[in-house]
């Protein structure tokens, strides 16, 4: 897969993770309580991820993500910018993904991933839109490590 390898690795990452917990709670294995969030947290990561932007494999491997499930109808963007999860075609939307990014993979089809990830791993006006009212909200935290003495001074 030469140099789109990593997006796409960490692309089947990602997309294989959210499909193995839900066949767990299709299963009985996961409280099917989780199946109401586990989708809107993939989304929410997706935004924290791709904050970075698109230049490294993490980035481009959410885009391709993010994009694929954007067209599947799986995730909408309101008229107001804000990002929904479509309850209907989520769950085949990320099997769908799921197969496709591992049958590239198995084949080693390299024109078809990198048709991929060169249509998919890019950030879309909907999502830049998105991203630039984050704009206020701190990519970094700077932890402040203490002993428990200088906590007692303070």
């Amino acid at each position: 897969m030469k140099e789109i390898y990593s997006a796409l690795e960490e692309a089947k990452a990602d997309i294989s993770g959210l499909y193995a917990l839900q066949y767990l709670v299709d299963k009985g294995a996961l409280d099917r309580s989780m199946e109401r969030t586990m989708y809107t947290t993939f989304l929410a990561s997706a935004f924290r991820s791709i904050r970075f932007g698109v230049n490294e494999a993490h980035g481009r491997g959410i885009a391709v993500q993010l994009n694929a499930l954007l067209d599947a109808g799986a995730f909408r963007v309101a008229g107001d910018g804000t990002f929904a999860v479509d309850g209907e075609k989520i769950k085949p939307a990320v099997e769908a993904l799921t197969r496709d990014i591992l049958l590239l993979q198995a084949r080693g089809d390299y024109a078809g991933a990198k048709a991929m990830i060169d249509r998919l791993a890019v950030v879309r006006p909907e999502v830049q839109r998105a991203l630039d009212r984050l704009g206020h909200v701190p990519v970094d935290l700077a932890p402040r490590f203490v002993t428990a003495a200088q906590l007692d001074r303070e």
